[in-house]
């Protein structure tokens, strides 16, 4: 298998994860995503989504680092961090569309963490939180929400509330069977909806010489 063929698959596989998301019927739809554990490769997979998701429809579409434990999307898009989703619980007279950045080349925006909440100079509350993201979706057609590891993030299932359902990413090879049927009862108990899973991480027969262009 070349290397080009690889990357092919890959796109078709995000392709394919973004029209059972986001049908085509649907005109406005919010979409968290969360795993059971850390180091499930979560915010990869919605940055790149996002982007896919972004490249595919015609409305707007904003992706929201909720994940205020261990942020990564900034870092992901190469965006600054002084500013987002935090500074925004605590600033609800300015408006949301303040707090987002355009993600270069692309018609994504991004909502930042703003840091995290260890950092975080004042009481950031959920319903706080809610509001403004409640805000972000009548400005954006799509949202795509990332939000912590349901094991020591257990803001993750509130997160979820605010989207029409969350999509559990599982880690190939890494991620406990206990673990992620923790997390589905969990989003069950919390009445979250469960839009699906999805295997993340998965490995295949590639030779040696095809990782150069991974």
């Amino acid at each position: 298998m070349t290397a080009a063929r690889i990357i092919q698959l890959l796109a078709e596989e995000e392709t394919k994860l973004v029209d059972r998301l986001f049908p085509a019927n649907a005109k406005r739809m919010s979409v968290a995503f969360t795993a059971p554990e850390r180091r499930s490769g979560c915010s990869w997979l919605v940055s790149r989504i996002a982007q896919r998701l972004a490249e595919r429809v015609p409305g707007s579409a904003c992706v929201v680092d909720a994940n205020l434990h261990w942020p990564s999307l900034h870092m992901l898009f190469g965006i600054p961090n002084e500013r987002g989703l935090i500074q925004a619980a605590m600033q609800p007279e300015e408006p949301i569309r303040n707090f987002t950045a355009a993600v270069p080349n692309s018609k994504l925006w991004l909502l930042p963490s703003g840091g995290t909440l260890s950092e975080a100079t004042g009481a950031v509350s959920p319903e706080a939180m809610k509001a403004r993201i409640a805000e972000l979706a009548r400005d954006f057609e799509y949202i795509l929400i990332d939000t912590p590891a349901m094991k020591g993030g257990a803001d993750s299932a509130g997160a979820g509330r605010l989207a029409n359902g969350v999509v559990i990413v599982v880690a190939a090879n890494a991620s406990r069977r206990e673990a992620a049927v923790n997390t589905r009862l969990a989003l069950e108990a919390a009445n979250v909806p469960i839009l699906g899973a999805v295997l993340n991480r998965r490995t295949f027969p590639i030779p040696d010489r095809i990782y150069q262009y991974l």
